[in-house]
């Protein structure tokens, strides 16, 4: 049975989203460290910039312990690439102090037993290395033996995180598109054979850095691969999992739906504006809130509490309540508070 306060915190964002204002904290906040990264996946336009756009070690610590005065749980570091940051493991640190819960996104290919002893022992809680199917199709996507690369790094950090009795956890993200269908229910099990802890499928989003974008793309599962997504997500579904477990937020059912384009916002509710604020660094290095839709605030000009209950926010939430181009991800999935019969059952 859930605790009193979780039924409460779950009902808020019900409520929130009815009446477009925040009345709980975000579970969770993104900051990118940088924008530079050592490869250039065919579906990713972060490090397409010309120059590289980062934050100091200190602007990052401001808007740490700021969103630990909020009481946000959890904050996702990303990149670009986060192992590029010589400062990193001050970073997590700085996490661990103001009592959030971090993570770390990486594509893991640049990660050697330094690197990972140093994170392990930062006090990180998680970290997430992005794979894209098996050896072929994920290479086909991230370039050249970068499947090998991660495998040694998922092998490596679990070494090291035995050897230090360590708590944290390590996942496996991996974008569902044309080429990789084949792979999923395979890449679940190799997953499982490693001593990952957690692994999530993603949908594919033709623009990884604008949600809104119109999804045409030759990654897109096309309409005579639709018959084999559904079979893959069964066989996901069905897989006898021995230690790992199945992020499903949100459900893989609706996987089908989505790249039919018949999602309907009687299918999921999508909490943009409610579940996660975002971080973004301005063209003149600036330090930008903003969640789908647009940016909310400046943190030269408001706290990151103010931000977020700004005019300019209620505006963006009222435009995700209306979107009906529905992206599925879990950055805006929260299927406990789709509904009072999931809140209080």
């Amino acid at each position: 049975m859930k605790a009193y306060g979780e039924i409460l915190r779950d009902f808020g964002f019900w409520l929130s989203r009815i009446i477009c204002y925040p009345l709980v904290e975000p579970d969770v906040i993104q900051i990118p460290l940088t924008s530079k990264c050592n490869l250039r996946c065919k579906m990713c336009t972060v490090p397409l910039s010309r120059e590289n756009k980062e934050l100091t070690r200190e602007e990052i610590g401001d808007i740490i312990r700021q969103a630990g005065r909020m009481k946000i749980r959890e904050v996702v570091l990303t990149g670009g690439e986060p192992f590029l940051r010589e400062d990193l493991t001050e970073i997590i640190k700085c996490c661990v102090k103001n009592g959030l819960r971090s993570v770390l996104t990486s594509n893991g290919t640049i990660i050697d037993e330094t690197m990972a002893r140093e994170v392990v022992r930062s006090g990180l809680n998680h970290i997430h290395f992005s794979l894209d199917g098996l050896e072929r199709a994920n290479d086909f996507t991230r370039g050249n033996g970068s499947f090998k690369k991660v495998i040694e790094a998922v092998k490596i950090t679990d070494g090291i995180r035995r050897k230090y009795n360590s708590g944290l956890s390590i996942g496996i993200a991996c974008t569902v598109m044309n080429h990789n269908l084949e792979d999923l229910p395979a890449l679940l099990g190799y997953a499982d054979d490693l001593n990952v802890d957690v692994i999530n499928f993603q949908p594919l989003l033709n623009d990884n850095s604008n949600v809104c974008d119109d999804r045409e793309s030759g990654f897109w599962v096309g309409t005579d691969r639709l018959p084999v997504i559904d079979e893959v997500i069964e066989k996901i579904k069905t897989y006898k999992r021995r230690r790992i477990t199945l992020y499903e937020e949100p459900s893989l059912r609706l996987f089908g739906k989505y790249y039919r384009r018949n999602l309907s916002t009687l299918d999921w509710k999508c909490f943009g504006g409610y579940k996660t604020v975002f971080i973004c660094v301005g063209d003149d290095n600036s330090r930008l809130v903003y969640t789908c839709h647009g940016i909310c605030g400046n943190l030269a000009e408001k706290s990151l509490k103010d931000c977020w209950s700004s005019l300019e926010a209620r505006k963006l939430r009222e435009k995700s309540k209306k979107c009906r181009n529905l992206c599925l991800q879990c950055c805006y999935s929260r299927r406990v508070s789709e509904s009072l019969a999931g809140i209080f059952n």
